[in-house]
């Protein structure tokens, strides 16, 4: 591990670039492109937790082998590479949080909470110690600015792997300094261009989210483990109070989850309701009790002038659900408390989770969902 606080600070140069090394494709691409382009890029992995046994560290976006492969690729590209060691700062600002929230039964969305309060506050001081103003990602989301230099953040073009979901909490102040050269392309596209340039991972699988596996299969059951938390038992009940059965914690389950609840009943039941205080779960057969048609969000980041109530604009409530139409209802604590009302009720809307507001592909800002 290169220790960076030993490092004479470096003059800036325009055509340097750090670029955050996870050791998959997408990052190795990133640095090939930018390579290619006549930059100076300098690999940096963030070491971001100990991931338990070495079967699991294998796996691990934060274990040897991840910084090995990473390192591999910077060999290969001929690049400088740093390995930064995070570990404190990352389970305190996202892995400690992270199980806060699961606790009183919500949901959190630790890459949010990883690239709004980590990852990229790190690459960014490291590249100021190395002389470099800017960073790039293998992230797929496109980035340009207006005629007044504000960024303007877009979804990336693959439908499939479009991360702005994840990336909505970084500050406009942080995005001025930041690149995403995969925004314009898809992901059989960045393939084909690993594959070409024969680099040293062309060949593996997808990591997404691994740093956020447990090695008992659950992260918030990882999370309760390690910081010795209390689970709260309780009974699944339907929607008339009937007792279902039983379960050991409220913290593996969220809203609209319908798989992995240790009972059968006949029907296609989802949780629709959790209850912190009873350890009470609430199920429901029928599709409509998991939609709500009202979300309040808090902490809300705008990359937009904030919308005042009667705009609208396109919603997520979800990593892996459509945007579907709202209507702001109200704002508040000076914009950055936002409530919206959905043309047609919305799937999973889940405390903790994000809700994240779009023009198009362009977008507005989002927050914490603090409540539907």
């Amino acid at each position: 591990m290169c220790e960076l606080n030993t490092l004479t600070p470096q003059p800036r140069d325009v055509h340097r670039i750090v670029v955050g090394l996870s050791g998959g494709i997408d990052s190795a691409v990133t640095a090939l492109l930018l390579k290619e382009q006549g930059c100076e890029v300098i690999g940096v992995t963030l070491r971001l937790r100990a991931c338990g046994d070495a079967d699991s560290q294998q796996k691990s976006c934060c274990g040897p082998d991840a910084a090995g492969m990473a390192g591999s690729v910077a060999a290969q590209l001929g690049i400088r590479h740093y390995v930064v060691d995070c570990r404190e700062r990352f389970e305190k600002e996202v892995l400690r949080p992270c199980w806060d929230v699961f606790e009183r039964g919500a949901t959190p969305n630790p890459c949010v909470l990883c690239n709004a309060a980590v990852r990229f506050d790190e690459l960014l001081a490291v590249g100021r110690k190395l002389g470099a103003d800017l960073v790039a990602t293998g992230h797929y989301a496109r980035l340009e600015f207006d005629g007044q230099g504000r960024p303007l953040l877009r979804r990336g073009v693959d439908p499939n792997k479009d991360q702005t979901y994840f990336l909505h909490a970084l500050a406009p102040a942080t995005l001025r300094h930041v690149r995403f050269p995969l925004g314009g392309m898809t992901k059989p596209e960045v393939r084909v261009i690993a594959q070409a340039n024969g680099l040293v991972n062309a060949e593996r699988a997808e990591s997404q989210d691994v740093c956020f596996a447990g090695p008992e299969g659950h992260f918030a059951e990882f999370l309760r483990q390690q910081f010795h938390g209390r689970a709260t038992p309780g009974v699944f009940v339907d929607e008339s109070g009937r007792v279902l059965g039983r379960h050991a914690g409220i913290h593996p389950f969220t809203i609209g989850q319908r798989r992995g609840l240790g009972f059968a009943t006949g029907e296609r039941v989802k949780v629709i309701a959790i209850d912190p205080g009873s350890g009470t779960i609430t199920v429901s057969d029928r599709p409509e009790a998991a939609c709500s048609s009202t979300c309040h969000a808090e902490a809300f980041v705008w990359h937009r002038e904030p919308l005042a109530a009667g705009d609208r604009a396109m919603a997520q409530v979800r990593y892996r659900q459509k945007a579907v139409a709202a209507t702001v209802e109200a704002t508040g604590d000076e914009g950055r408390a936002v409530r919206v009302r959905f043309d047609e009720p919305a799937f999973g809307v889940t405390s903790g989770q994000s809700l994240v507001l779009y023009d198009g592909d362009l977008v507005l800002g989002g927050g914490c969902i603090a409540r539907s």
